[in-house]
């Protein structure tokens, strides 16, 4: 079980990785949901730390669709940050309607060799299975972020069971990654039910 802390400073990753964090997920401003972080966050976070940095990658807050503009800038942005040691990036463009932007994955996949995680974005689908069966059939998304469409991961159990069962039907190689409220308390349990291999919170290694 791999447990995936989301920070926003270096004094909570390195708090998280003392307390047994596998890997993080590095924001600027989790009150909005986490936008890109700075140059010198990822450089401080990452020359720091011995455990896995994903960066998450998105301009601006609550809004997961961009203009062709948008994506020159965020390509603009992955290539500046390829610098620095990253283990992966954190991505959901959606379209108008709300599903996966295929055409925009595809385009920041052919900037970067970094896995792609497609973040919670997917948890406003309004039809999850749908964008689950459309990343497997896409084949570049490696992990999907999500809560199953409910506030909390324990909230969304059956919806995540319904995508875990989808991606094993289709043999994909897709990892879910359970989120939404994990911290160290309910983290037992919520495995116990799905059996992930991977979790995601702000506190799932307790207070920072």
């Amino acid at each position: 079980m791999v447990l995936e802390a989301c920070v926003g400073n270096l004094n909570d990753a390195l708090s998280a990785q003392q307390k047994g964090a596998h890997q993080i997920e590095l924001c600027d401003r989790l009150d909005l949901d986490g936008n890109s972080p700075s140059l010198k966050l990822i450089k401080d976070v990452t020359t720091s730390l011995d455990i896995p940095v994903k960066v998450i990658v998105n301009p601006k807050p609550f809004d997961y669709t961009y203009s062709n503009g948008e994506l020159a800038d965020i390509k603009d942005y992955i290539q500046s940050i390829s610098q620095f040691n990253i283990a992966g990036i954190v991505f959901g463009p959606v379209d108008t309607k709300g599903m996966p932007d295929l055409n925009a994955i595809d385009s920041i996949s052919k900037c970067t060799d970094l896995p792609l995680t497609f973040h919670k974005a997917i948890d406003a689908s309004p039809n999850i299975i749908k964008s689950v069966q459309m990343l497997i059939n896409q084949d570049i998304v490696k992990f999907i972020l999500t809560s199953g469409g409910a506030k909390t991961a324990e909230l969304g159990v059956k919806m995540l069971k319904e995508m875990n069962d989808v991606i094993k039907i289709k043999n994909s190689a897709i990892q879910l990654i359970g989120a939404g409220r994990v911290t160290d308390k309910v983290l037992h349990s919520l495995h116990e039910t799905l059996s992930l291999n991977y979790y995601h919170g702000k506190l799932i290694v307790g207070n920072l």
